[in-house]
């Protein structure tokens, strides 16, 4: 009796793919449904519509937030006896200290600090800004982009805000791209 069972089930596997089988198909409605293991959702990202240029290293900083925040504990892997160890800027780091260096950065400065001098300095340039910023052309075609500033030090702040602001959002992106390089040669190292 037990050989027949047995002779359906070899049959039913035969004719079955492994993931069409119910246990696996439970599987995968499982996974869809209650722990989505393939979705990533960035957290400092809007529900909004966002540049692909931003995506991409909010996707990745949130890969590995979410490992050193669920998967990444001491009690899983011993990082300091395995010695796993890291080339970062000519010198010998472990992985786990180099992944910690990413996600305080991350976490820390790129999404609050950087933010929070930015909004200083618009502040600063608010408070100088031009009192009107177009004028009419003098065929009444369109408009001149020609700034009135209540002063000429008003001007110069303004000016001085502006540059202020493009250096630091040209610096935070070779900033960005570095850690990037950084974090995709921690890959490797992102498992449990």
């Amino acid at each position: 009796m037990i050989a027949f069972f047995e002779k359906i089930r070899d049959y039913y596997w035969s004719i079955i793919p492994y993931d069409r089988r119910p246990w696996q198909i439970w599987y995968k409605i499982k996974c869809w449904a209650w722990k989505r293991y393939t979705t990533v959702k960035p957290r400092y990202l809007p529900h909004t519509w966002v540049d692909r240029v931003d995506v991409l290293p909010h996707t990745m900083f949130e890969i590995l937030s979410l490992f050193i925040e669920k998967e990444c504990s001491p009690e899983i892997v011993d990082w300091e006896a395995t010695g796993h160890m890291i080339k970062v800027n000519d010198r010998i780091v472990n992985v786990r200290d180099e992944m910690q260096d990413l996600y305080d950065w991350w976490h820390r400065f790129y999404n609050k600090q950087k933010e929070e001098i930015e909004d200083k300095i618009w502040e600063e340039a608010d408070q100088h800004r031009p009192e009107r910023f177009f004028r009419e052309s003098e065929d009444g075609f369109g408009s001149i982009f020609d700034p009135v500033y209540k002063s000429e030090e008003d001007k110069e702040i303004y000016d001085k805000c502006i540059a202020a602001l493009s250096n630091l959002e040209e610096n935070a992106k070779k900033e960005l791209m570095e850690r990037m390089h950084r974090l995709v040669n921690l890959m490797p190292y992102l498992w449990t």
